[in-house]
């Protein structure tokens, strides 16, 4: 297992011409370690809509209802593509979210 680690750098180093142009070339070009930002992490979780977990829970409570026949047995239908856990079972709220289904009148419809 590999250790991270974390530091400021004072500086950032000068590109010149004879890098390579995308970060995934100069990575795979070099041995050296790969620093991440906190600042784009930070500019990616502030942008509205990036936050899928609370994407996920709004669509959940706006659909709690089927729009055919009022009634509440209403289903997630999700694609199989789920992360799954250490013992292979499937990480709850992972699997993408494709729309919904009644169980009563088997209706279906998007999100």
């Amino acid at each position: 297992m590999s250790d991270l680690k974390v530091y400021w750098p004072d500086a950032e180093p000068a590109i010149s011409e004879a890098t390579p142009t995308s970060p995934a070339e100069a990575r795979a070009g070099s041995n050296e370690p790969e620093i991440y930002s906190f600042a784009e992490w930070v500019d990616k979780l502030n942008r509205p809509g990036t936050n899928s977990a609370a994407l996920r829970a709004q669509r959940l409570n706006a659909n709690q209802t089927c729009p055919d026949c009022s009634r509440a047995g209403v289903l997630p239908l999700m694609l199989n593509d789920g992360r799954m856990d250490g013992s292979g079972r499937l990480v709850p709220g992972s699997a993408t979210l494709v729309g919904f289904r009644c169980q009563t009148c088997s209706y279906e419809w998007p999100f």
